[in-house]
């Protein structure tokens, strides 16, 4: 038997690559340090969200990139909400003028 798309969809989920460019108030060594300490990936991964890259900018040490997956507008929901601002600050990451990109894989 043959299925299609449509009736094989309740068992397989959408994953979005959420990816953000922002600016640091601390270093990258301590945005890193923040973002890879057991609680925050055990938030993660409550949150069915991994982190699979974290990168600082060649050209400006004070810039990072953090690349996520996970359930559908799961980090882009966090990260818009301002009640989260604070958390998301508290890393070093400079909300405002942060640029998101989302894909999609499904």
């Amino acid at each position: 038997m043959i299925y299609n798309k449509e009736q094989l969809a309740p068992f397989f989920m959408s994953i979005e690559t959420t990816v953000l460019d922002f600016k640091l108030s601390n270093t990258f060594e301590e945005y890193e340090a923040h973002m890879n300490a057991p609680e925050q990936q055990a938030m993660f991964k409550e949150m069915g969200v991994k982190t699979f890259y974290i990168g600082k900018s060649l050209g400006d040490p004070k810039r990072a990139t953090v690349m996520f997956q996970g359930p559908v507008n799961t980090c882009y929901d966090i990260f818009v909400n301002p009640e989260t601002k604070p958390i998301v600050e508290a890393s070093g990451h400079i909300y405002e003028g942060t640029i998101i990109n989302r894909w999609i894989s499904e």
